[in-house]
């Protein structure tokens, strides 16, 4: 009998706090745009305010792009890593950052060798994930990359300038097939 005193409390406190995780973290409190938009920006502060004035929240974020916390090429954007703000911000809880496989030893040899990561890389089968203390990144090469967010729409950055052709049809692809679907993309600069 005594076991079955703390078992019930316990197990009404375990539901009790799913739910309040649910309607304060979970799929109850993400956020989506009602129309889906597609916006180019020029800046990496631009791509944070667009996301805090569209009023998203709690989403996953699929970054197509070369750097996660540099500038992009040509000092297009500031030293500011809008994926770390956002993920504070409680804008993006996830993220999937996508580069191309051209470059991706030294994406890899920049993240292991970094001095600046508290918590190391964990290695996968098909990337590394980083830590923050908000959610988790994704590292993936475009090669490895298969969308599976479910019927979950993401926050899509693409720095078209980057990709070559056939990198930007597979990008295209998992759009139109519908395995990527966003209620808002960022294009970062022109697009080709």
């Amino acid at each position: 009998m005594p076991f079955r005193n703390k078992t019930i409390p316990a197990i009404a406190l375990f539901s009790l706090a799913v739910f309040i995780w649910t309607f304060a973290y979970g799929p109850a409190r993400r956020e989506f745009i009602s129309q889906d938009k597609t916006v180019t920006v020029h800046s990496a502060r631009d791509i944070e305010e667009l996301w805090r004035s569209s009023g998203v929240h709690g989403r996953v974020a699929v970054v197509f792009a070369r750097h996660l916390s540099r500038p992009f090429p040509a000092n297009t954007f500031p030293e500011m890593d809008y994926l770390d703000a956002a993920m504070n911000h409680g804008i993006v809880r996830e993220a999937y950052y996508i580069v191309p496989d051209r470059m991706w030893t030294q994406v890899i040899a920049e993240s292991i060798e970094n001095p600046s990561i508290i918590v190391q890389p964990k290695l996968t089968d098909t990337g590394y994930i980083l830590l923050h203390e908000d959610g988790r990144i994704y590292v993936i090469p475009l090669s490895k990359y298969i969308p599976d967010l479910g019927q979950e729409k993401a926050l899509v950055v693409i720095e078209p300038a980057i990709w070559s052709s056939e990198e930007q049809s597979r990008i295209d692809g998992f759009v139109k097939s519908g395995q990527l679907t966003s209620d808002l993309t960022v294009i970062v600069g022109d697009v080709k």
